[in-house]
């Protein structure tokens, strides 16, 4: 028998972008085919509550409010159904009220990168891509399914003549999402008794997912592998990057168990 009223069958990751959240819901999501509802796997869709896209505009997903996303969630609670999705908190600071105390009971994990330089980098280095290309026009894989996609980002690179370097709104908005993550998502769940397992990026493999999840998975989304995103920064802007990036750490980043690599 299934019983819809334990919500601890029923796990929800939370995380920044570009924290390997793509791969890990992989498995999620093919555990909630058998338990729960998905959406296809796609980020459009997905990513239940992203308020800031800059490709597919004009889908009807896109242009619905928080109020009917929230009104979608709760009407499948009452049907008994629980819907896979991954968590950005960009997306969810405006209804993290909400969200709190409506996941309160879920299998609730919060995944975060160790080597928070490189999660800055990564982040960085795709929004200077997008900010040079009309993505809505001409998609860009951030995500490597196949060789194939690395190989289209690498020529996109060299076609648009992308100029990788410091983005000040990018970086002020990652201090911002990281004490949220850090001071809000993660001591706010511990406090209300949720009890959110803290998962980084550099601790977790395909069997420990499985395990975790309950699945099998043949093959899922996987890290770029011959791109490094650093390399790609001239010297004078990594210099600059850096110098912001250090003070951060040593005053405030550390603290919150990151490391510097």
């Amino acid at each position: 028998m299934i019983l819809d009223d334990d919500k601890q069958r029923y796990p929800i990751l939370i995380s920044l972008h570009k924290s390997g959240s793509t791969w890990i819901n992989s498995y999620i999501h093919k555990r909630y085919r058998r338990i729960g509802a998905t959406f296809p796997p796609n980020n459009l869709y997905t990513e239940m509550f992203c308020n800031g896209r800059q490709q597919n505009l004009g889908h009807k997903f896109v242009q619905r409010s928080y109020k009917e996303r929230i009104e979608l969630l709760e009407k499948l609670r009452t049907f008994g159904i629980e819907l896979n999705q991954k968590v950005h908190v960009p997306d969810i600071c405006e209804v993290w009220d909400w969200f709190k105390e409506f996941y309160k009971d879920h299998d609730i994990l919060v995944l975060k990168r160790r080597n928070i330089f490189s999660h800055f980098i990564s982040i960085l280095f795709f929004q200077n891509i997008w900010d040079g290309v009309d993505i809505d026009k001409y998609p860009i894989p951030d995500h490597n399914l196949s060789r194939k996609d690395e190989d289209t980002l690498k020529s996109t690179i060299q076609v648009y003549n992308i100029k990788f370097k410091h983005n000040e709104k990018i970086w002020i908005d990652f201090i911002r999402h990281i004490r949220f993550l850090n001071d809000n998502v993660i001591r706010e769940l511990q406090w209300q008794g949720s009890n959110p397992q803290v998962i980084y990026l550099e601790d977790v493999w395909h069997d420990w997912l499985q395990r975790r999840f309950h699945v099998q998975v043949n093959k899922g989304v996987l890290p770029f592998k011959t791109i490094d995103y650093k390399v790609y920064f001239k010297p004078d802007e990594m210099a600059k990057i850096k110098e912001k990036f250090d003070e951060r750490f040593e005053n405030e980043f550390k603290f919150y168990g990151y490391e510097y690599k």
